[in-house]
């Protein structure tokens, strides 16, 4: 065999354990969307309708399908003439559940004062990243099911949800 065939074998052989590295890396990555797939801390904007109040929230979940948060509403005072506000703040926890799609729902008990109601919200994530093996959502959209039990006149509620990046590293 000639040097410049073994250079020939040797460079083939390299290329190809390189490709399949790289296929194998590729290969790694998870195509579905899971419960660890919203893990962290998220803020939310919530619009009212047609922007008739806006809620400003924090949002944590765990990976494993639970939740908790805090809001603030910011609505119109009922009966006002002059343009007054309301503003409002609760309590949230529930849980929720992921579908491969990213698609999935909250489940969620509101509470605002001695009040407790329970919510539903279908979700999607809209904005994601790999990372620990999983990809995880940095953007998510969601929409309530019902219309809100804090803003008066049966107006329903959307969220915009941004993650907040972890401290330490990760």
């Amino acid at each position: 065999m000639t040097i410049r065939m073994k250079w020939i074998i040797t460079a083939a052989i390299t290329i190809g354990s390189v490709l399949t590295t790289v296929s194998a890396r590729a290969q790694d990555t998870p195509t579905c969307f899971d419960l660890a797939s919203l893990q962290g801390n998220y803020t939310i904007i919530g619009t009212y309708g047609a922007n008739v109040a806006i809620a400003l929230a924090k949002r944590s979940t765990d990976g494993k399908g639970n939740l908790t948060g805090t809001f603030i509403v910011n609505e119109p005072l009922a009966g006002s003439t002059t343009g007054e506000r309301n503003i409002i703040s609760g309590t949230q926890s529930g849980t929720y559940t992921v579908n491969c799609d990213g698609t999935g729902v909250v489940t969620r008990v509101l509470t605002v004062g001695t009040t407790q109601t329970e919510q539903f919200d279908d979700f999607v994530i809209t904005r994601a990243i790999f990372e620990h093996g999983h990809l995880i959502a940095t953007s998510v959209a969601d929409a309530q099911r019902t219309p809100s039990t804090i803003v008066a006149g049966g107006i329903f509620l959307t969220r915009a949800w941004t993650r907040i990046p972890s401290h330490g590293g990760h």
